[in-house]
């Protein structure tokens, strides 16, 4: 491993003092001795900035952005293009990292001269502490891009999630992250991940991702809502007309956000039903566009191909009770 190689390290930062220092230590205590950290504050209300700029003063490799609030792909952004090293990886301000991470994964890059590498991940219950194994390659292998992307159209040990994953530098210099959107990782990193020629799959679950309460991933239904399933719109034709390969993946996963939509508002309120009436008429549309596909397809369990069918009548919501009686 070459240790001169400088790691940027970008951690988008927005009111989240009681859990910013865990983060950051989980940073500065890797044993991988070129290593920058930015911290960018992206107009946080409480006192993370004065935590960032505390990390500033006494640690040389921490450097700190203050700026406007612009949401996490600003802050992604703006890391960015203040990064200085070879590779770069994301961490979340609420999440960590297991120590010994960094190094193992550079040399994994090296050795294979791979353009990215992809590791594990833990799932932490913010509200009981829980720990759990959650997506994780199966083994440590090399792979092709293409078929990396197709893995995480699957969520097959991988998914489109940017921090855990360890990039060279050339491979994310022409790509940014959409601003204002959620889910902003779906629309990027298939993208990302295509322009590699080989792709390391690492199993060893590193990072640490705290399911804070009441984050944006557990907020109730509102226009975001609907971001991931406008992403897939676009990365299924995508697929299709440039990765036939993949297809079949890229498919499934279009699949998937339609009957999340469907889902969600045939569980919602009355209001809510009401208030996104349209939406959910359009996902119907669009999931009956591919009946053929998920009642005989490859990756569909006996459960999702009803529970599909169910949405595209419009019999889910009536037939649930049911279907879920224990």
């Amino acid at each position: 491993m070459n240790s001169e190689k400088l790691l940027s390290v970008i951690v988008p930062v927005y009111n989240v003092e009681a859990y910013l220092p865990r983060c950051v230590d989980s940073i500065l205590q890797q044993s991988y001795p070129s290593l920058e950290v930015i911290l960018v504050d992206d107009g946080s209300r409480d006192g993370s900035g004065r935590i960032c700029d505390e990390y500033a003063r006494r640690d040389s490799r921490v450097k700190v952005i203050h700026k406007e609030n612009g949401g996490l792909s600003s802050a992604r952004n703006a890391g960015l293009d203040a990064a200085a090293g070879e590779y770069l990886t994301f961490v979340d301000s609420d999440d960590w990292i297991e120590p010994e991470a960094y190094g193992p994964m550079i040399a994994l890059l090296e050795q294979n001269h791979a353009a990215l590498v992809c590791g594990g991940r833990y799932d932490v219950d913010g509200k009981t502490g829980e720990k759990t194994l959650g997506l994780c390659p199966k083994k440590t292998e090399t792979v092709s891009g293409e078929a990396m992307a197709g893995r995480i159209f699957l969520w097959d040990g991988c998914d489109s999630s940017a921090c855990d994953k360890l990039y060279r530098r050339c491979l994310l210099e022409k790509f940014r992250y959409p601003e204002g959107k959620v889910c902003e990782d779906v629309c990027v990193t298939y993208k990302i991940v295509l322009e590699a020629e080989t792709v390391v799959l690492w199993d060893r679950p590193f990072y640490n991702y705290y399911h804070r309460p009441n984050s944006i991933t557990t907020a109730g239904l509102s226009e975001t809502s609907f971001h991931f399933s406008q992403h897939t719109a676009e990365i299924y034709p995508y697929i299709r007309d440039r990765y036939p390969n993949i297809e079949p993946q890229a498919r499934f996963f279009r699949v998937r956000s339609l009957s999340h939509i469907l889902l969600l508002l045939d569980q919602a309120g009355a209001e809510d039903r009401q208030r996104f009436g349209g939406e959910y008429r359009q996902a119907r549309k669009e999931l009956r566009k591919h009946t053929r596909f998920f009642l005989t397809g490859p990756y569909f369990g006996k459960q999702e191909r009803i529970r599909d069918l169910l949405l595209v009548l419009g019999l889910y919501r009536l037939l649930r009770p049911i279907l879920h009686r224990k």
